[in-house]
């Protein structure tokens, strides 16, 4: 797509969305940095965020943002290798609410004398609490949004990935519950010749899921807020799977 069509259709954009106070360029360089930091913390899996204090493996030290749950480093670390089935992407707000619920799982079980690793034996905790506040966002929300509501978030997701932060094409299409984003050269093979572009949908009665343009493609849902912070969270995973940076997650 030529820098005059992505241009032309910025502008389109922008002339269809309503009036808002709220700065979304904003939340556009926030999911950056958080998706930036957690894809380089996938890169040393042994690296933590804040040093383990010494003999004291169930008094870690909390994180987070001054907006955001309070965690242990621990926990967040014991969330996101859970999260690397990649059976679903994981934006990293929803990332930080699950290691929140893992961190008082874990002190719960400290009041009864039961320590970390004692769970092991039982059941997986990180990957029950991901589990669980991930569905909060997979699945049919208490409410049906309306379609209004799902057409302004996917043009707030339009924004994002077209933005400079994200850099990336998109192409409009016939329905305005998806997005349709144009590949790069180190975006997974995938269609009938392998250059199948990948197209993000949002649906009045579930979640955001990724896949490739392509009939038949497998689906992947994406976990994250149906807001638009939580658009800029998934314009920023499109782009690190549009940039090979998280490998194929379309793989069976």
């Amino acid at each position: 797509m030529s820098d005059d069509r992505v241009d032309e259709l910025r502008g389109i954009l922008r002339a269809k969305r309503p009036k808002t106070t709220d700065d979304l360029s904003t939340d556009i360089r926030a999911a950056v940095d958080r998706q930036s930091s957690a894809l380089r913390a996938q890169r040393k899996p042994d690296s933590v965020l804040v040093a383990e204090p010494a003999g004291s493996e169930d008094t870690a030290p909390t994180t987070g943002t001054g907006q955001g749950p309070a965690y242990t480093t621990e926990a967040y670390a014991a969330v996101e290798k859970a999260a690397t089935s990649l059976r679903c992407l994981y934006a990293p707000s929803v990332l930080e609410q699950a290691a929140a619920l893992l961190t008082d799982l874990w002190a719960a079980g400290g009041r009864h004398g039961v320590g970390r690793k004692e769970w092991d034996w039982a059941v997986n905790l990180p990957s029950g609490a991901l589990e669980v506040i991930a569905s909060r966002y997979t699945d049919a929300p208490d409410a049906e949004r309306t379609g209004d509501q799902v057409v302004a978030l996917c043009r707030d997701l339009s924004e994002a990935l077209t933005s400079a932060e994200i850099g990336l094409s998109v192409q409009t299409g016939p329905r305005l519950n998806k997005v349709v984003v144009e590949r790069l050269p180190e975006t997974p093979r995938g269609g009938y010749h392998g250059n199948a572009n990948l197209v993000v949908g949002l649906y009045s009665n579930s979640g955001w899921d990724i896949s490739m343009n392509a009939d038949g493609a497998r689906v992947v849902s994406i976990a994250a807020p149906a807001t638009k912070a939580g658009a800029a969270e998934v314009a920023a995973l499109v782009r690190a799977v549009a940039r090979g940076e998280l490998g194929n997650p379309f793989r069976g």
